[in-house]
């Protein structure tokens, strides 16, 4: 196997890793945010496609945004090749109050899914122009 070619194969493995991490991560979310009361009342988070769907929606999304951000631009890092844990893809609802549901969805880097939380979708990119501006 030639030198471009091992690089290749390691960056399709480590996408692999990423998508299952991802499909992993809205599993525990959905799990464990079901309404329930705890110090503070948990939004009800539900998925709504099966796992089957759920993996082609991500792999489409990374197609579609060229393994980029939806929100930066900034491109991916995936598990396995990754520098940096903030760069990794990271599912987001773009309507924090919906659910996982096509349509829904877009793939941003880990931190701008931290920074994004609940706010509004058009109101945080918003901010992120003002913030790319100054």
């Amino acid at each position: 196997m030639a030198k471009d070619e091992k690089a290749d194969a390691r960056y399709l493995e480590a996408k692999e890793k990423s998508i299952l991490d991802i499909k992993v991560s809205v599993g525990k979310t959905v799990f464990n945010s079901n309404g329930q009361v705890v110090p503070t009342t948990v939004k009800n988070k539900e998925l709504h496609m099966s796992e089957a769907e759920l993996d082609k929606l991500i792999r489409d999304l990374l197609n579609t945004q060229e393994d980029r951000c939806a929100i930066t631009g900034l491109p991916f890092q995936f598990l396995g090749v990754k520098k940096d844990d903030n760069m990794l893809p990271s599912l987001d609802r773009i309507d924090s109050d919906g659910h996982y549901a096509k349509g829904n969805l877009q793939l941003v880097c880990r931190f701008i899914n931290f920074w994004k939380q609940a706010s509004d979708d058009k109101e945080f990119r918003r901010l992120l122009a003002i913030l790319r501006k100054s």
